[in-house]
């Protein structure tokens, strides 16, 4: 399911508490959801790397292919937050993918995620490349960087 096709199902839908379970809606709200993730990591270069399932409310985990960073993605209970699954999502790097404590906290539209996890994984690898360069001598020879070949492996 596409992002904006999954917008246009489940933005200003009202979740209602289930009396101590969580409905068959809020089931397939989550399952369209985290299809889009998949689909959004697939077409950025990421891997849904862990899905936690909880009460009106998720978090995930997603890894970059080329950086192998980790990264955090978290929503608000959906019953008492309006919206804000897709307004306000929580995402940060992580150290390991149980660092559930990570880096720090930012927030995106569902719509600008993708647009914000590339741009995060950017700033990993210019940090990876800059730590990786000042650890070898200088050699004249002009290569490719690691960011040049995710440009040109995946179009965004």
């Amino acid at each position: 399911m596409k992002v904006k096709s999954f917008m246009n199902k489940w933005y200003n839908n009202n979740f209602y508490d289930g009396g101590g379970s969580t409905t068959k809606e809020y089931s397939n709200f989550q399952q369209n959801y985290r299809s889009v993730l998949k689909e959004i990591g697939n077409d950025i270069g990421f891997e849904l790397h862990s899905f936690s399932k909880n009460h009106y409310e998720f978090s995930a985990v997603m890894q970059s292919i080329i950086s192998k960073q980790f990264y955090y993605i978290s929503i608000s209970d959906v019953r008492y937050w309006k919206n804000e699954w897709a307004d306000h999502i929580l995402y940060r790097t992580m150290e390991h993918e149980k660092d559930w404590t990570g880096g720090s906290n930012q927030y995106s539209s569902l719509n600008d995620l993708s647009e914000n996890l590339i741009n995060l994984d950017k700033q990993i690898i210019r940090n990876l490349e800059l730590k990786n360069n000042s650890q070898v001598s200088y050699s004249p020879q002009t290569e490719k960087t690691i960011y040049e070949d995710f440009e040109s492996e995946y179009d965004y």
